[in-house]
């Protein structure tokens, strides 16, 4: 190779996103193409003399060695890489024998980054499985309450006059839990499908307007729910899924309200900037064991046998404030109260989220 074909070759790899790296014939690195700064914030120069196997996941690298043991040059392969304190990265390594022109063998490693479609392959194949669990556990609780309101039904007819409105109300006890669990199923497969939104959002009166609507229910009689808010910048996120979280929460604190205490309440606070908004709800109802702490944004985990739902609605809650890329904290005391916060990423500088 010339000089100028030599300086045109390194011109490429160098100007390549993907990496490029020479070992000896013992995997001992000799070059590596500027884009591995790119990938894992490490200057080339740190990397020279150092082990190729020593950034390959242990648990792949005698497999990998033997992969290299039976294939003749080249070949190619998929392999994970963690370098330094960076996150684990995917790539497609295409591995071939180099010339160097000085007789000494060297192996080249052309390594094209796949960590993004890895990660959507592990999202769709997680997704799927979630889908699975979601559609089973369904149809089994949406059957339970249809068959308890037609049961009601049939006593109703052949009931006594004045015994028919004790039946009607049990329907309705039957139909309102229906229509619960058709909400968190809307709330699951509309976070999962819909594409994030950027809407400037009153949250104070989503809020309230939130409060009003579970405040007709039976359980939320005698809770006194006060708001406070300090807002020093509008507030920019997706409207439907801020909803489905202050929803949900505020839901479960009416739900798992203490009745044995004198003064139930809820108490929400609000704070916004141009970088976030914090939302913080705190009750006193019955509190959550510390042993289930960690569970309860686990897909249909319930805590306590009060619990009358799906065991989908924390797990939404979560996933839909990693979705709009916030934050949600929860801390509980048994038999004391509980307090969510949550942080959601202001956008109000921002184009909508991918």
């Amino acid at each position: 190779m010339d000089v100028n074909n030599g300086r045109m070759y390194r011109e490429l790899v160098e100007g390549s996103d993907n990496i490029v790296i020479v070992t000896d014939p013992g995997f001992n690195i000799r070059y590596v193409s500027p884009a591995v700064s790119k990938s894992f914030s490490v200057e080339p120069v740190a990397l020279i003399g150092k082990n190729v196997f020593d950034f390959i996941n242990p648990d792949t690298v005698d497999q990998w060695k033997t992969s290299l043991a039976q294939h003749e040059l080249p070949f190619s392969e998929e392999i994970s890489l963690s370098i330094g304190s960076e996150k684990k990265a995917y790539f497609d390594v295409h591995v071939s024998s180099l010339d160097s022109g000085n007789g000494s063998p060297e192996v080249a490693l052309h390594l094209h980054d796949v960590t993004r479609k890895k990660e959507k392959e592990d999202e769709l194949i997680r997704s799927n499985q979630q889908l699975d669990q979601v559609i089973y556990k369904t149809t089994h609780d949406l059957r339970s309450p249809v068959r308890s309101a037609l049961g009601l039904v049939s006593l109703a007819e052949s009931a006594p006059d004045n015994e028919k409105p004790r039946y009607i109300e049990m329907i309705r006890g039957s139909l309102l839990k229906l229509d619960g669990l058709i909400e968190e199923m809307n709330d699951f497969f509309r976070n999962e499908k819909l594409a994030i939104q950027r809407e400037q959002i009153n949250i104070v009166e989503i809020i309230r307007k939130e409060v009003e609507l579970l405040s007709f229910s039976q359980q939320a009689k005698d809770i006194k729910i006060e708001l406070e808010s300090e807002i020093q910048q509008e507030f920019f996120s997706d409207s439907i899924r801020v909803r489905t979280i202050l929803t949900n929460i505020l839901s479960n604190a009416i739900k798992y309200s203490d009745r044995k205490k004198n003064e139930p309440f809820i108490n929400v606070g609000v704070f916004i900037n141009e970088e976030f908004c914090d939302i913080r709800i705190v009750d006193n109802g019955i509190g959550i064991e510390e042993k289930h702490l960690s569970k309860i944004f686990d897909l249909f985990f319930r805590a306590t046998d009060q619990s009358q739902g799906t065991g989908l609605g924390l797990f939404i809650v979560k996933d839909t404030v990693q979705k709009l890329k916030g934050v949600i904290e929860v801390t509980s005391k048994l038999d004391q109260g509980t307090t969510f916060r949550i942080q959601i990423p202001n956008q109000i500088y921002q184009p909508a989220m991918a």
